[in-house]
């Protein structure tokens, strides 16, 4: 089983037009692939997110996809939800296999500066959300607005409000400026989503060497992107070998505590050789293989980092 931090499919069901119940040859995620790549949860991004009508469109959407029982989603607002669906997924056969979801938002343009709305979003079950996509808005800026202008005083208080409520604070997207800003201030553990190490594939969007270091100093966890544009500064040479190198460049950086699976599945345009999400435990083999890591390191990338800072964040 793994956790994977950062998936598209609710906004690439709508743009492709497939339901989840059905394999599909359409995208990376379904039900029937989810459960034959065994995955435990995921979280289940909100896109777009530029405007509170946006906003709440989607979260409406998907809160009936995660009440449809022919999904068999389970919503998970906080530990012991994971803990209870673990316990009864040992003994679910392939077919009947629940799949956890974590609501995420990928971006916070949609919340007002007084945080009314983040109150009802957290009732609902926000429980991980970045301050920005590739935008820049009221709280911070985005990697594609070049890094001058940071965190706002309203992106302070977000975070403030955030670590407060038990909401995961996510630096995916974040230009080197906010993410700094936002590093001076944090109190918990925080997660790079969807994120990559920007000495191997020299992109905006990915981390250099010392925001890994920050990460790993918070207690935080990276989650790998499976996007050939992250994983190679040509991304005509990714492959799976270029996830096995940002495996590697992470645990080298920080340890086997700050990476797990943030493959950006429904979101991205894989490498050649990876088609969906049941090729994810091909590469977990492969990363364990290539690196020589013990089960318990295993176990911390496939689920236990995750896990960990759930925990340390949610309760």
């Amino acid at each position: 089983m793994f956790i994977d931090t950062h998936i598209a499919t609710l906004w690439a069901m709508r743009e492709q037009e497939r339901t989840f119940t059905s394999r599909s040859e359409k995208g990376h995620v379904d039900l029937p692939r989810a459960q034959e790549a065994d995955l435990l949860c995921g979280f289940f991004t909100g896109f777009p997110t530029e405007s509170h009508f946006i906003t709440e469109k989607m979260l409406a959407e998907w809160l009936r996809w995660t009440r449809d029982p022919e999904n068999k989603l389970v919503r998970i607002r906080n530990f012991k939800d994971l803990e209870r669906l673990e316990e009864r997924r040992k003994s679910q056969r392939q077919s009947e296999k629940e799949i956890g979801a974590v609501l995420c938002l990928e971006g916070a343009a949609g919340i007002d500066s007084e945080l009314n709305l983040l109150e009802i979003y957290y009732e609902i079950g926000l429980r991980s959300m970045g301050l920005t996509w590739n935008e820049e808005n009221q709280f911070a800026t985005g990697q594609a607005q070049g890094n001058g202008r940071g965190l706002t005083a309203e992106g302070r208080n977000l975070v403030a409000r955030m670590e407060e409520l038990g909401i995961i604070v996510d630096v995916s997207h974040l230009n080197d400026t906010s993410f700094w800003n936002l590093m001076d201030i944090v109190t918990k553990p925080v997660i790079a989503s969807h994120s990559n190490v920007r000495e191997l594939a020299n992109h905006p969007r990915n981390l250099t060497k010392e925001m890994v270091e920050a990460i790993h100093s918070t207690g935080g966890t990276i989650g790998i992107n499976f996007y050939k544009g992250f994983l190679e500064t040509d991304p005509e040479k990714a492959d799976i070998n270029s996830i096995i190198r940002m495996f590697e460049a992470v645990i080298n950086i920080a340890d086997t505590k700050t990476a797990h699976i943030g493959a950006d599945l429904d979101g991205c345009t894989l490498p050649p050789d990876l088609k969906d999400i049941t090729d994810v435990p091909k590469v977990l083999d492969k990363v364990k293989e290539e690196l020589s890591l013990t089960n318990q390191d295993m176990e911390r990338i496939r689920t236990g980092n995750v896990k960990r800072v759930m925990r340390q964040v949610w309760e």
